[in-house]
């Protein structure tokens, strides 16, 4: 007998249907490209794909790829009556292609594909993603390197549609900084809101106004997230420090690239290495920083660096070819999120009519990049998002 189904209709947005689309693609190509540090295929270096391995709300899926099939195994948790059947290898060819299609065109921040989730519900998929792991999808493969099968849990990032997220923005993702003025100079903090409010790219005009007409240093003081704070801490004591004169350097110069912005903080060391015998320290950490986020740190979940993600990084092209990076190229993984990130500034949520305020029907609670004062401090703050360029 067959597991229980829901009827409830399957709905997601482009990441996610990227991720039904890799688990279609993967059975019909049978297997995974490696990925060069600029996202091309490597010619013949790639992973056999031997299963997919699902977990369901109410059962457990085997998908074992055949020469000319794919046979699936499922069990049914609450019972454990199972259940086997098998599917031409070309079914899923079309259906991948169909997907890849509808996941271009379709419009809208979610929504429902009929014709895709009548074929997942034959596959006794009930749920877009797998419900069993952090992971994305959970493959065994037959290993190039040692010839030998491993089963390994990839995230799945798709640049299919607007650029993926890698670290995504909140309230807790606020960076702290302390505006130091010359002593006997003050601010009006509603005035300076008010004044610099119409300016494009205000962010960027507030702190060179306060740095060129104030004589203000800008002094970083802490993450609004403890967690945050932690998980930063975690990865490298320097992290929320090195992490604050990126955005700081971006904010002010107006360059997003990570790599140039990492650049920049190098050749200034704040930190006072000796970049004469670790001249690359700080893309290093940087680096560390970004394969954390990718494998599975967020913002409000205490990070101790395990990762679900075991196997590495799958990525969806924009063409919809599948490649990834497994944890024997780890350096051509950072390699790949250093040169292709960059720094995203979210909507500060301010209200035009009372710059240096929240907006009171804000739909994202940010609130950043205005000049506020506390206890006869000033301070602003400044948003951290990574997103894939």
């Amino acid at each position: 007998m067959a597991p229980k189904q829901h009827n409830k209709e399957l709905s997601g947005n482009k990441g996610e249907w990227s991720e039904i689309y890799v688990f279609l693609r993967l059975l019909d190509t049978g297997k995974l490209n490696v990925a060069d540090n600029e996202l091309n295929a490597i010619p013949n270096e790639f992973y056999r794909i031997l299963e997919i391995i699902r977990k369901e709300t109410l059962s457990s899926n085997n998908y074992i790829r055949g020469i000319d099939t794919v046979s699936i195994y499922v069990c049914n948790n609450e019972t454990g009556e199972e259940e086997n059947f098998t599917y031409p290898l070309n079914v899923f060819a079309e259906k991948a292609d169909h997907l890849l299609q509808l996941i271009k065109e379709t419009k809208g921040r979610s929504f429902q594909l009929p014709a895709i989730a009548s074929f997942l519900k034959e596959l006794r998929v009930t749920s877009i993603k797998d419900v069993g792991h952090n992971r994305d999808i959970t493959i065994k493969i037959e290993d190039f390197h040692t010839g030998m099968p491993q089963t390994l849990g990839f995230s799945i990032k798709s640049f299919l549609g607007s650029d993926s997220t890698l670290f995504n923005a909140g309230s807790g993702t606020n960076f702290i900084y302390e505006v130091v003025l010359p002593e006997g100079i003050s601010i009006n903090c509603g005035e300076f809101n008010k004044h610099t409010y119409p300016i494009s790219g205000r962010l960027t005009a507030r702190l060179k106004s306060l740095i060129n007409d104030y004589n203000a240093t800008i002094e970083f003081r802490g993450v609004q997230s403890r967690c945050l704070a932690q998980n930063l801490e975690a990865i490298d004591g320097h992290m929320p420090f090195i992490l604050s004169q990126l955005l700081l350097t971006s904010a002010i110069y107006g360059n997003t690239s990570l790599k140039k912005c990492t650049e920049l903080l190098t050749k200034n060391n704040p930190l006072g290495f000796n970049t004469q015998t670790h001249g690359n320290i700080y893309e290093y950490k940087v680096k560390r920083f970004l394969q954390d986020c990718a494998q599975g740190m967020t913002p409000e979940t205490p990070w101790l660096g395990i990762y679900d993600a075991t196997g590495g990084q799958i990525i969806v092209k924009e063409n919809g070819d599948v490649v990834c990076y497994h944890i024997y190229e780890l350096n051509r993984f950072r390699d790949f999120l250093f040169n292709s990130t960059k720094f995203e500034r979210p909507s500060t949520s301010e209200d035009e009519k009372n710059p240096g305020h929240p907006r009171p029907n804000a739909s994202k609670h940010f609130y950043y990049g205005w000049l506020y004062e506390e206890n006869g401090h000033y301070f602003m703050k400044i948003n951290l998002q990574v997103r894939s360029k």
